[in-house]
């Protein structure tokens, strides 16, 4: 663009200068405002297209000019003519450009001083054309005098760019006059003379200040964001302990005192007892259904995917169902072919999913129909499994069945009060469905009755090249102590679980924590361990790496028994099963069962060391009281590191141990006990009430051999689980010796 200056006609004094004009002659408009034209052009001759411009240093150009007479304003177009005349050269073109530039762009040469900018050059940086004239970048911007060591940074990168380098940088900062802040991406190349050589520098700059403050605040609000995830996990675990913990107490005695008063002849005190347990494992399957619904709004459930026969399922299924179904003289109806085969997912979850559509069945359905169908289709090149509920209950309107899969939805505020429930349990349903790879959906009809249609992959796309094959077992010394071993620093876990063992014909011993529960097991050496996870000190998942470490104690099988609910770590440490808090006294039995060893043709072996690691007394109270009953010797632990010590004096057969204990919790123990080779044979079952993660599971996995969630473990199932366990160790199959065990 033309420099064009305006002044008066009648006495050629100056009006105004346009940018060009300004940076050509190096004045501002309120500098030669009102003089004469002579200054600008010494011999000025307004008849003559070629004058001398002269520059406010005094040096002076040839120039061409056009006067554009007005009334009273006249205009002067004025253009710098080169010495000879000819065509622009390279070095005027880039002068040019850079003077017309959309973008920020400075011209330098060699020593920094400005040569062009262009106009956005001087409204990013708040700059006069005037005031760059004969000065250096570093004597414009306040910030080369107030940070030497940024003068210096900004002089490197010049000697490197007049070394034919180019510099770049992401994030500037810059301070303008005015005190305001911005920040910028740039970029530093050379230019070069019509020679060739490095004549100065060209610098891009591009303002990001807008893009950065967003950054920024993703960044924060990602950040803050993630605390907030981090808060309400460890708020979940803190829960999922907390409310479980009292509710493993209420339903252990509860169950407990139920048949102690059935024994003694007083019905009416067992049957409200019986009304007390129920009360208490209705109010656990709300606490886990809110949990549930929280860990998948937060991200943080989990899938542990394993191998399991689709006929055993159904058997499992139709037991626990069917005392339900009948209570409205409902009728339960099985299809399914003789030989299903396995299926790979998350046995927890599908069973969970399953109960929940016979429960909803049964409770819409009075004196009708229930039909439980699971078939396996080929879709694609992929074998899929469905399971189908159908009723003849209720149903639903369409309005009703759109919402069935919403949180916190249920028909309408009578079915509320009139069936009870959160309206959580099909949206958890359904995404654990989602999240195994597929689906669950709905039909139904008012006064027809409902279907309900489960359709899973039978095999996941990342199905293990080596899945472990079921019946596949630990080689073990044989010998048996005929001891239960419980870890858990809660004084109630370890009473309860004691006095349910030892009801029931068990050995019961117990640790209160982890290093006791270590020591017990080495001295005991029990047929099988009950460890928690959450204790003081040594922690559960230590004791358990301890027991896998031992090689006379790898072999005991190790029941975790927790609050965290995360079996993935329990069975990576070695936890041969894993309970969550609160126990279940008929789960608790039958894993008793399962892993108690023979001794001689004497079954069930009298007196089995069983090593009970749980930091809570009552539960501790009541698992000894159960195995004792059962006849086994209990030794107590409440912490991994008492646990460590009751097995250094006497190896148990099996460990029960809590998760989260004080001083060393049952991730310590079996850390610990594992590292014992004299242990590794000792069976160890988690029994926790805890949360468990992904890495929880891994760390567990290969030091336990089963996970009893506390509070959904009947006692029947930790004493079978036992039973089981123990008769693993010694290779026996629980069928061959169910009827000896229970005659025994």
């Amino acid at each position: 663009m033309n420099s064009i200056v305006t002044f008066y006609r009648d006495a050629e004094q100056i009006d105004a200068l346009n940018a060009e004009a300004e940076m050509l002659f190096g004045y501002s408009t309120e500098a030669v405002q009102g003089r004469s034209l002579t200054l600008l052009f010494p011999n000025w001759d307004r008849t003559d297209d070629s004058n001398l411009g002269q520059h406010a240093d005094g040096h002076r150009f040839p120039c061409q000019v056009e006067v554009l007479t007005g009334a009273e304003i006249s205009v002067i177009t004025c253009r710098p003519l080169l010495p000879d005349a000819g065509p622009l050269n390279e070095l005027t073109l880039l002068q040019r450009f850079v003077e017309d530039a959309p973008t920020a762009i400075a011209m330098f040469d060699r020593q920094m001083s400005y040569l062009r900018v262009s106009r956005r050059w001087l409204s990013e940086f708040h700059l006069q054309r005037q005031s760059l004239q004969g000065r250096s970048h570093y004597e414009t911007f306040p910030l080369f005098e107030q940070d030497p060591e940024a003068r210096q940074r900004w002089q490197r990168r010049q000697q490197s760019c007049l070394a034919g380098n180019i510099e770049t940088g992401d994030d500037e900062p810059v301070r303008h006059a005015d005190g305001s802040l911005d920040w910028y991406r740039w970029e530093m190349r050379p230019w070069k003379t019509e020679t060739g050589e490095i004549g100065g520098i060209l610098l891009w700059t591009d303002n990001i200040t807008h893009t950065k403050t967003v950054r920024d605040e993703l960044y924060e609000a990602k950040e803050a964001a993630e605390a907030a995830n981090r808060s309400k996990s460890t708020f979940l675990a803190n829960m999922s302990h907390e409310l479980r913990t009292p509710l493993n107490a209420i339903i252990g005695y509860s169950e407990m005192l139920s048949e102690e008063a059935q024994e003694d002849g007083y019905e009416e005190i067992a049957s409200d007892l019986s009304k007390i347990r129920g009360a208490g494992k209705h109010l656990l399957s709300l606490i886990n259904d809110i949990l549930d619904i929280s860990k998948i709004e937060a991200g943080r459930m989990d899938l542990y995917i394993e191998a399991f026969d689709l006929n055993t399922l159904m058997l499992e299924i139709e037991a626990t169902a069917t005392p339900l179904i009948e209570e409205k003289n409902n009728r339960l109806i099985l299809n399914g072919d003789a030989e299903l085969g396995n299926m790979y997912a998350d046995l927890t979850k599908v069973r969970q999913v399953l109960f929940n559509l016979i429960s909803n069945a049964a409770k819409f359905t009075e004196e009708g129909e229930i039909t439980f169908a699971v078939r396996r289709e080929q879709i694609g090149d992929r074998p899929w499994i469905a399971f189908e509920v159908r009723d003849t209950g209720i149903g639903m309107t369409a309005e009703q069945l759109d919402n069935v899969f919403t949180a916190f939805s249920q028909a309408d505020a009578s079915t509320t009060r009139k069936y009870g429930g959160t309206g959580l349990g099909l949206a958890i349903a359904r995404h654990f469905c989602q999240m195994m790879g597929g689906d669950l959906q709905a039909n139904s009809e008012p006064d027809v009755g409902s279907s309900f249609i489960v359709n899973l992959p039978a095999e996941p796309i990342d199905i293990l090249d080596d899945p472990i094959e079921e019946g596949q077992k630990r080689e073990t010394s044989g010998r048996s102590t005929g001891v239960i071993l419980v870890i858990d620093d809660d004084p109630d876990t370890l009473d309860l679980i004691s006095r349910r063992l030892t009801k029931d014909g068990f050995c019961v011993e117990s640790a209160n924590n982890g290093e006791e529960g270590l020591a017990k097991a080495r001295q005991l050496h029990p047929d099988a361990i009950i460890l928690d996870i959450l204790m003081e000190g040594m922690s559960g998942w230590n004791v358990l790496s301890e027991l896998k470490a031992d090689p006379t104690l790898v072999d005991v099988p190790t029941i975790v028994a927790t609050i965290l609910d995360d079996r993935n770590i329990g069975f990576t440490l070695g936890a041969s099963d894993y309970l969550v808090k609160p126990v279940d006294n008929q789960q608790l039995t039958r894993l008793l069962e399962k892993y108690q060893r023979r001794s001689g043709n004497q079954y069930p072996p009298r007196r089995d060391r069983i090593l009970v690691v749980e930091d809570d007394d009552m539960t501790r109270e009541m698992m000894r009281r159960t195995l004792e009953k059962f006849g086994c010797n209990v030794v107590e632990a409440n912490n991994g590191r008492a646990a460590l010590d009751a097995v250094a004096a006497e190896v148990p057969q099996l460990v029960l141990l809590d998760l989260m204990m004080p001083e060393m919790d049952g991730f310590g123990f079996l850390a610990k006990f594992r590292e014992n080779p004299q242990w590794r044979g000792v069976p160890v079952v988690v029994v926790t009430a805890m949360e468990l993660t992904a890495s929880d599971r891994q760390r567990l996995d290969g030091c336990v051999v089963h996970i009893l969630e506390k509070g959904t473990a009947t006692r029947e199932e930790l004493l079978y689980e036992v039973r089981e366990r123990l008769l693993a160790s010694l290779n026996l199959s629980s069928t061959e010796s169910s009827g000896k065990w229970e005659n025994g």
